[in-house]
């Protein structure tokens, strides 16, 4: 949630095990909280208990949604439609049989 601060992200995701890094995004415009974040465990198998144990919580009472993160693409890619890259037709459009 919007509220959440890093001592209330810390306490709810600590009981799984030790964290390396809890990173809350801001707006760069308004600096206000974005609504998630972003929380690194030392150990693999930890992230996933969490994962397990904390997807559709509440926090807050709002509902809390615990993913793996997924890699960020890059500027260049940002900057461009998907279908721009040579595997996106290959990957989503079949040919005639």
């Amino acid at each position: 949630p919007e509220s959440a601060d890093y001592s209330l992200v810390h306490e709810y995701f600590i009981p799984f095990g030790d964290i390396k890094e809890i990173h809350i995004p801001v707006d760069p415009i308004t600096q206000e909280k974005r609504g998630f974040a972003f929380v690194e465990y030392e150990e693999e198998e930890d992230a996933q208990h969490a994962i397990f144990n904390r997807h559709n919580s509440t926090m807050s009472d709002k509902t809390v949604v615990v993913e793996q993160a997924r890699p960020t693409r890059s500027r260049e890619m940002l900057q461009r439609p998907l279908w721009a890259d040579e595997g996106y037709y290959q990957k989503y459009t079949t040919e005639p049989k």
